[in-house]
């Protein structure tokens, strides 16, 4: 029961920590490492839990000790647990869905294996922390035992950090030689699973005319997923400059008017792909005032490559719930620039 309070404690701090913390992206990436491993330490806990009332069911007269010793306990964690919960509903639900977000970026080693491998890795060491502190208590073993496992899980997530990179916590970085634009030029945009619309005010090449008095806008009612494609042209210019897309920049909503950007839904979670395949997920923030920019690992791009977004979620519009708008997304690229080779 202890560790289970213990545990309720640190992801408290955590989350208050993540709440003052959250304009500092470096402080936040550390946060999220923090609360994986408190979070596993809780299923490692409850486990325990949940394996001595076993026991204590086989032995009535410790049973029912341990029923007056921890009965109150229960239920006070019980209610405080679903006050808190309710009372912080919308940060909690927010800042978990960043939390496992960055831990699915954080363990993918390939955009074509099935994510079910590197949770189960997680499984398994889980497993392999509990197993440690079941050995340690039962056969009395040294407490550095508990240390192995524990090692193992952050070596783990300390590599898996340096090569996956799941939150860049830096702006943009180029050597001198380098040059990072907005692909205004370079793509056009396509849009697929979306249900026909004949108003042309509402095209996706209005996503490329930096215009804020346009957008697209489309029906998320038909239950697919809706997915814009910028297909890069013809590169012959930039053929030995390496050009890589390290990114989006996107104004959210409809951003003609207030009432206007009220009225339709806005893009809340999004898939981002290269070629088909998937190269990581993105929360974009529910804000009218500011452009933002969406940073992934740099992609090489060569002639006629696409990169795409997938709309995962959003949020609803006042009048328009399921009718989604984006004034303005286009990839960042980088290339180098020859001029000063």
């Amino acid at each position: 029961m202890k560790h289970i309070v213990r545990a309720i404690i640190l992801l408290i701090i955590l989350f208050l920590a993540a709440q003052h913390y959250q304009d500092s992206e470096g402080v936040l990436g550390l946060i999220y490492v923090l609360f994986i491993i408190v979070f596993m330490y809780l299923v490692a806990s409850i486990i325990g839990a949940i394996r001595k009332a076993i026991i204590s069911r086989r032995q009535p007269a410790l049973a029912t000790t341990a029923k007056k010793s921890s009965g109150g306990i229960w239920l006070f964690l019980v209610i405080l647990f679903f006050v808190l919960s309710f009372a912080f509903k919308e940060a909690l639900g927010s800042y978990g869905f960043k939390a496992f977000l960055f831990l699915d970026n954080l363990v993918k080693l390939s955009a074509t294996a099935s994510p079910f491998i590197f949770w189960g890795i997680l499984g398994l060491f889980t497993g392999a922390i509990y197993g440690s502190f079941v050995a340690w208590k039962k056969y009395k073993l040294h407490a550095a035992v508990n240390l192995i496992p524990v090692g193992i899980l952050v070596l783990f997530v300390a590599i898996m950090y340096i090569v996956n990179k799941p939150q860049d916590a830096t702006a943009f970085t180029a050597a001198h030689n380098v040059q990072t634009v907005y692909a205004y030029n370079l793509v056009t945009a396509e849009v697929y699973n979306v249900p026909a619309d004949n108003n042309t005010n509402y095209k996706p090449n209005n996503l490329l005319d930096s215009n804020d008095k346009t957008a697209w806008i489309t029906d998320i009612r038909t239950g697919n997923t809706p997915e814009v494609r910028f297909s890069f042209r013809g590169l012959q210019t930039f053929a030995d400059r390496h050009l890589q897309c390290v990114g989006f920049i996107i104004r959210n909503g409809y951003r003609k008017s207030p009432q206007l950007w009220g009225n339709f839904a806005r893009v809340k979670a999004l898939a981002i792909k290269h070629n088909g395949s998937l190269i990581t997920n993105a929360v974009i923030n529910d804000n009218d005032n500011d452009s933002e920019e969406i940073k992934i690992n740099p992609i090489s791009i060569s002639s006629f490559d696409n990169v795409s977004i997938s709309i995962n979620a959003v949020y609803p519009g006042e009048k328009y719930p399921d009718r989604v708008a984006i004034s303005e997304l286009v990839p960042i690229v980088k290339y180098e620039d020859v001029s000063k080779r």
